[in-house]
């Protein structure tokens, strides 16, 4: 196996308070959103399920139930589920009773809803099924501890980005995502390296979604997102210094597309107060592209 590219000294920056516009756009999910495959489809679940034969109305009811749990971590009722998901109480009850019957749900003291051991079983083989976590861990640690910041892999989640692995080597800063955190692709360096991987189609169907689900991001995507995917594209990283969260420093690169033709990307944000904008660009830039190589290369030769 060859040595893994070194990545030098390097400086990194990360929290700060979170852009106005995407305010609302990211989420800590806990176990819920390592059901990635599963929970895109409970989100797709009202865009005309009644025009295919096939739609499953019902099951996708039951993971709207669940998806409810992306944004409001609960405990949560039968009232709050159904005002969540908009479906009638009498629906939301008899779901919940089979949730909770198969271990996706449990109650709490007071008779409300948490998301059950059952999630967490489900999304175990989609996070196993991904080698890249356990090989890229030493390589992560080393830069985190050298930069002072959190070091993920990413994959899109829709028009999000999901977190499959996240280290760091301090909870001394402002922003402590973990495994399941969510938030825009857009305002990010991580989403930026995603789309860099994206065919030209696929960015496309990308922008379409945007302007039918967010349209309020669309000009942002246009000026900003796009351009920056095509600088990621010609110098191998994207940064986004301070767009998402004023206090954090993103930098990123893209990793590779698996056989199925999923995305990965690696990342690293930073308290913005360890180094200027200038640092990030001209060191940090060049050594996350320095460990992407590196996590391709332990990957290929596994």
């Amino acid at each position: 196996m060859p040595p893994p590219v070194p990545l030098g000294p390097s400086p990194w920056a990360l929290d700060k308070p979170m852009s106005k516009r995407f305010a609302n756009s990211f989420r800590y999910i806990d176990i819920s959103t390592s059901l990635g495959p599963l929970f895109r489809m409970a989100a797709l679940s009202s865009l005309e399920p009644q025009t295919d034969p096939s739609f499953a109305t019902t099951l996708a009811h039951g993971l709207d139930v669940l998806a409810a749990f992306r944004n409001h971590a609960g405990p949560l009722s039968n009232a709050e589920l159904a005002e969540h998901t908009g479906l009638s109480r009498p629906t939301v009850s008899r779901l919940t009773y089979t949730l909770e019957q198969l271990g996706y749900l449990r109650r709490d003291a007071k008779g409300r809803f948490v998301l059950g051991l059952g999630v967490l079983a489900a999304a175990y083989p989609v996070l196993s099924s991904l080698k890249v976590r356990q090989l890229a861990r030493p390589l992560m640690r080393d830069f985190a501890a050298y930069t002072g910041g959190t070091v993920s892999i990413a994959m899109p989640f829709g028009l999000d980005f999901i977190y499959v692995e996240t280290l760091r080597t301090t909870d001394a800063v402002p922003h402590v995502p973990d495994v399941g955190f969510v938030s825009s692709l857009a305002p990010t360096a991580v989403g930026r390296a995603l789309l860099s991987l994206f065919t030209t189609e696929e960015r496309d169907a990308y922008v379409a979604r945007v302007k039918a689900e967010r349209p309020e991001e669309l000009d942002y995507v246009e000026r900003r997102t796009l351009p920056d995917v095509e600088l990621c594209n010609e110098r191998g990283f994207a940064v986004s210094l301070g767009e998402w969260r004023r206090e954090i420093f993103g930098v990123a690169a893209p990793l590779y597309r698996t056989p199925a033709g999923e995305c990965l990307s690696v990342n690293c944000g930073i308290p913005s107060f360890r180094f200027s904008a200038e640092q990030i660009e001209r060191e940090c830039g060049p050594r996350i592209l320095g460990l992407a190589r590196s996590i391709r290369s332990l990957v290929a030769n596994d």
